[in-house]
């Protein structure tokens, strides 16, 4: 019989670091005997806290998700400091917690055989990306309100602060590294497109066009 090891004093939250950084190494394919194993327990002992290898996976993946430290400042940051500077410590912080989660996601994804309960959960929004929608959202709006920045829709101004910076860590582990266009360098860049706009002062601004008439 193999020994238990040290069922007593082995955390969850020691265990679930173990697994992750075994998901990490060997993808899909660990195994919950090569995780007990690497924490010194019976392989039991996961069974009997996480039942199957899918819900250990799934906490795994679950305990990444961390809400980033930038976005619970913004909420009194509004009108405190300057937006660019507000904006790219929420932003530094979002890309350190893409790229903890992005593996994960990235293995649920291009193994839906083998963790359908997983692959499942992760293709449906998460609660985590409506809080930081509204938390991004608020700060625009209050930013908005104390004369900050122009009045527009702060939603869309939260979905594109939130869709870039997702796009970026993405194409990040997907794609060739383009030259110096590194994490800090991007933000800044898109912080400055998003604030200021891109077209010169020089160049005419685009009339609306006037809405159609329905016959």
């Amino acid at each position: 019989m193999q020994p238990r090891g040290r069922p007593i004093t082995l955390t969850d939250d020691a265990l679930l670091d173990i697994a992750r950084d075994v998901f990490l190494e060997r993808g899909l394919e660990a195994t919950t005997s090569y995780i007990a194993k690497r924490a010194r327990i019976s392989e039991s002992v996961i069974f009997y806290r996480y039942k199957t290898k899918e819900a250990l996976f799934s906490a795994v993946f679950e305990r990444q998700l961390v809400m980033p430290p930038g976005f619970a400042k913004l909420a009194w940051r509004a009108g405190v400091g300057e937006v660019a500077d507000n904006l790219f410590d929420a932003g530094t912080s979002l890309v350190e917690l893409s790229e903890r989660v992005l593996p994960f996601m990235m293995m649920a994804f291009v193994s839906p055989t083998k963790l359908n309960v997983l692959s499942k959960h992760a293709c449906k929004p998460h609660p985590m990306r409506r809080e930081l929608i509204g938390l991004l959202s608020g700060y625009f709006e209050a930013e908005i309100q104390a004369g900050r920045l122009r009045p527009t829709r702060a939603e869309i101004l939260a979905r594109t602060f939130l869709g870039g910076i997702t796009q970026f860590v993405m194409s990040s582990h997907l794609e060739e590294p383009s030259g110096d266009l590194d994490a800090p360098t991007f933000l800044r860049g898109m912080i400055d497109v998003l604030l200021e706009g891109s077209l010169d002062d020089r160049t005419p601004r685009p009339r609306p066009r006037p809405a159609r008439k329905r016959r």
